[in-house]
C-alpha cells in the first residue's frame, strides 16, 4: 500500500479506461464504468482495487485474492475467482507499470526556484524549471525546460541538461551533456576524473582527464552511481540505458541502447558495450573489451575478454552459462569421489 504521506495518487480511473491504457480485453466484466480506486498486490487487494499476476509461483495468492480486478495473460483466466474482472493482456507486468504510474504519476517541476540556490547570470534556465535549496548552477550550464533540480546539486561550468530530466539531491555534475527526460538519482557523480596515471616507483603521474561524459535521453542513473569522464574521447552512455545503484563506470567507455546494468557492476577503462546488453548485479568488467549486442552476464561474474552478441556469460573469468555450470557439475562430482576414497 502506497502511503499517503509520500505518494500522492490520481483517480479514480474506470475498467474501461485503464483497459485502453494497457490495450487489455476486458473478460468477467459486466459493467466497464466500474471504479478502479488504487493499485495493491494481491494478498492484501480488496474491494476498489487493481492487482496484477504474472508468476505462476504466486497462483495461490491469485486464486484467493480479493482484488476487484487483476491484470492477467490469457493463460490464466481459468484460474481467477468467479468475481473477479480480468484485464487480459500479453505482458502483464508492463501493463501493470503503466496503470500504477497512471494512479502515481513521477514528479512534475513546479518552476520555482529556492531562494538559497546559487544560480549564475551566465547560466541557461528553461521554462518551468524547479531548483532547489542550496543548489549551485555555475557558469554558462543550460537546463532545459520542465527540468527539475533538486536540494543540495552542483551543476558545474557549461553542463548542458535537456528537457524534463530529473536530478535528485546531492548530485554532481561536471563535463557533461544530458539528453531529455533523465533521471540522476540521489548521490550520483557525473564527470569525475578517470583512473588514469603512469604509475612510477618515485610517484604516479596524474594524466589529465580531458574528455567528457555524453548521457542520452531517457536514462536513468541509480544512487551513488559514479561516471567517470573521459580521458581523451569521451565517456558515452546511450538512450534508454538503466543503471542500478552504487555502478561504477570508468573513463572512455561506450555504452549502446538500452544497457542494463545491476548494483554494483563496474565497468574499466574503454569497454565497449554495445547496444541491449545487460550485466548482473556485481558483475566486473575488464577495460578495452568489447560486449557484443543482446547479451547477458550473470551476476559476480568477471569478464575479461570480448564476448560474442547474443550469448549468456558467467562466473570468473566468464564462459558461456551452459560451460560454466557444466565445470562446476565436474569439479563436485570430482571432490565427492575424492572423499569417497579416503
Amino acid at each position: 500500500m502506497a502511503d499517503p504521506l509520500f505518494f500522492e495518487k490520481q483517480g479514480a480511473y474506470s475498467l474501461y479506461e485503464l483497459a485502453k491504457l494497457v490495450g487489455a480485453e476486458l473478460v468477467n466484466v459486466p459493467n466497464p464504468e466500474i471504479m478502479v480506486l488504487d493499485v495493491r498486490p494481491l494478498d492484501t487487494a480488496n474491494s476498489g482495487h487493481i492487482s496484477f499476476f504474472s508468476n505462476a509461483k504466486y497462483l495461490q495468492e491469485f486464486t484467493s485474492s480479493n482484488a476487484s480486478a487483476c491484470i492477467i495473460s490469457k493463460q490464466f483466466v481459468d484460474n481467477a475467482p468467479d468475481d473477479m474482472a480480468l484485464l487480459v493482456v500479453a505482458d502483464p507486468y508492463k501493463a501493470y507499470a503503466l496503470i500504477a504510474t497512471h494512479f502515481y504519476p513521477g514528479e512534475i517541476s513546479n518552476g520555482v526556484i529556492h531562494p538559497t540556490a546559487l544560480v549564475s547570470k551566465t547560466a541557461r534556465i528553461g521554462d518551468n524549471v524547479s531548483i532547489g535549496a542550496y543548489s549551485v548552477i555555475e557558469d554558462g550550464a543550460r537546463i532545459g525546460r520542465n527540468s527539475i533540480i533538486a536540494n543540495h546539486c552542483t551543476i558545474e561550468k557549461n553542463v548542458q541538461i535537456g528537457r524534463g530530466c530529473k536530478i535528485y539531491s546531492q548530485v554532481c555534475v561536471k563535463a557533461c551533456h544530458i539528453g531529455d527526460n533523465t533521471s540522476l538519482y540521489s548521490g550520483v557523480r557525473i564527470g569525475e576524473d578517470g583512473f588514469g596515471f603512469a604509475p612510477d616507483p618515485s610517484g604516479h603521474i596524474k594524466i589529465p582527464q580531458l574528455g567528457r561524459v555524453l548521457i542520452g535521453s531517457g536514462v536513468e542513473i541509480g544512487a551513488n552511481t559514479t561516471i567517470d569522464r573521459g580521458s581523451g574521447p569521451d565517456t558515452v552512455i546511450g538512450d534508454s540505458c538503466w543503471i542500478d545503484n552504487l555502478c561504477q563506470i570508468g573513463h572512455n567507455v561506450q555504452m549502446g541502447r538500452g544497457c542494463i546494468l545491476a548494483a554494483q557492476t563496474g565497468i574499466s577503462g574503454s569497454a565497449i558495450l554495445e547496444d541491449y546488453v545487460v550485466l548482473g548485479g556485481q558483475v566486473g568488467l575488464a577495460g578495452h573489451i568489447k560486449i557484443g549486442m543482446g547479451t547477458q552476464i550473470s551476476a559476480k561474474s568477471g569478464v575479461i575478454s570480448d564476448v560474442p552478441a547474443g550469448q549468456i556469460y558467467a562466473g570468473f573469468p566468464a564462459r558461456p552459462r551452459r560451460e560454466f555450470f557444466r565445470s562446476i557439475a565436474t569439479l563436485t562430482r570430482l571432490a565427492k569421489r575424492k572423499g569417497q576414497n579416503k
